[in-house]
Parts: structure tokens; sequence; C-alpha cells
């Protein structure tokens, strides 16, 4: 049996925006559903966490906008990037410590979880207040909520964005104009007629670009690969219209080994 796992409202302090090299903003899908996977570990259910659906309710990067540009807050380096002289590259002043590239903001989301046989929210709170969202501090969340309605989880989420996959934009283009048809469609006029509103570029996988093996540093001994990110298509879309459209089970992200070197969260299009 599958239940619904709410947290509603997580207040995140300082998540990571700056999800690739090319890549700033975007909603942290990706990062909740490791949260959701770190959280079935807590409870040695991890192979149990099924599915996940994304609720944005606010973000505010951390920035200044001049002349119409966002610019975001930097952070100094904990420490010192040396160069080929032996001191900071990026910085004249020897004892300064060099700006390093981020970009963060304060959000609040709701996670809607799928969880095979969970039987209680007991201990729950604690162990997401424990964890971090896309590196941001949990300051807080209300109480969680368990039960065995899609739908009915997701009311009590309350009003909000829900996040969902958009690959059916590139279906069928050539894998040379993936990028600029990509680019493109992001670029669009919002068009009420075909629900393409608030069209967004997120991060949803990782592809190896090396092989997995055993690396000094790497977290509990795992093997480790060096990756580059998956960047996809998603839009946000009203829950209230979501719900009107009896279209909750496309709210749902899942897992997907792709390939054994690449992994994504996706949605079918073909969910009912």
């Amino acid at each position: 049996m599958i239940n619904y796992l709410v947290l509603p409202h997580l207040r995140v302090q300082g998540a990571n925006i700056y999800n690739a090299a090319f890549l700033m903003g975007g909603p942290p899908v990706l990062p909740a559903w490791f949260l959701a996977h770190a959280l079935g570990r807590d409870v040695d259910m991890a192979d149990d966490v099924l599915s996940l659906a994304f609720v944005l309710h606010s973000l505010s990067p951390l920035g200044q906008y001049f002349y119409g540009n966002f610019n975001p807050q930097l952070r100094r380096g904990a420490a010192l990037t040396f160069g080929p002289s032996g001191t900071d590259y990026s910085s004249k002043n020897k004892h300064a410590l060099a700006l390093q590239p981020v970009a963060c903001a304060h959000l609040e989301a709701s996670l809607v979880v799928g969880v095979r046989d969970l039987a209680a929210t007991e201990g729950v709170s604690g162990m997401v207040r424990r964890r971090r969202l896309a590196g941001g501090i949990i300051t807080g969340l209300r109480a969680p909520i368990l039960t065995d309605d899609l739908e009915e989880a997701l009311r009590r989420v309350g009003p909000g964005y829900v996040v969902r996959d958009r690959q059916d934009l590139l279906a069928g283009v050539a894998a040379d104009q993936r990028a600029a048809t990509f680019v493109e469609v992001l670029g669009r006029k919002p068009s009420s007629a075909a629900k393409t509103g608030w069209l967004a570029a997120a991060c949803l996988g990782y592809a190896a670009i090396t092989p997995f093996e055993q690396r000094a540093g790497a977290r509990e001994g795992y093997d480790h690969a060096f990756a580059e990110p998956l960047v996809g298509l998603v839009q946000y879309v009203p829950l209230r219209r979501c719900l009107e459209e009896d279209a909750a089970a496309r709210t749902l992200w899942r897992p997907q080994w792709v390939a054994p070197d690449v992994f994504r969260i996706w949605q079918d299009p073909d969910q009912s």
C-alpha cells in the first residue's frame, strides 16, 4: 500500500539556486528528492520512497537588482585558493580570501512523498529539521500529515505552485537542436491557451563523466564519479488548477536510472 507523507511548508534559509555553471534559479526538485530519499534511509525504508510532489510557496533570491539585472550575494571562501605564485589566485591581497561563485535564496515549499507502507509520522519532524534542502537550513515546518489519498495530501498543503515536468515541449527535436530549442522554448511569451506559462529550467539529474571508483574523501566509502548536471524544462502550475483538472497523479516525480551512469527524476506524461 502506498501512503503519502505530507511535509507542509518547509521554511529554508540559504538554499542553493546555482544549479549548474550556466544555470541560476529554478525550483530545487532534485534536492527535494534527495531529501526524501535520505529520510527513507533514516527509517531503513529508502527503497520504499517511490515518488515526490514538489509545491513551491515562495522563493526570495538573496542579492540586489541593478538596472534590471539580478546580482547574487557572494561569499568569501573558507580557505585560500592557491595559484601558481602561492597566493590566492583571485585576490590581489595575499591575506584575503577569494569570493566564491554562489547564488542562494530563502524559500518555502511543501513536499508530498509517496512511501510504501509507512505507518506513522512520529519522529519525522525532528528528522527533517536535522536535514538540509539544497544546502539550505530547514528552520521549521508544520506538522507532518499521513494519508493514503494523493488528492487529499495535496489539498492539505494549501495554496502554491506545483512543479511539473515539461519534457513534452522538446519531444521529437533532433539531438543537435535540443539546446537551441530549449532556450527558444524557455524564452517564449507565456500562453494560457497553450498552457506554457511560468516555464523554468531546473536540474533534474546527473550523468557521470568518469568511471565509478574508490576515491579519497568519498562519503561513506561509496564508489565515486564526477558528473555533469542534466537540465530540463519545468513549469509552475497552480495547485488549485491541478486539482480542478483531476491531475493529481501528474504532479509526482519518480526516479529512473536511464543508464548505469545516468540518473534522473521525471514525470510520466501518461500518468493517470
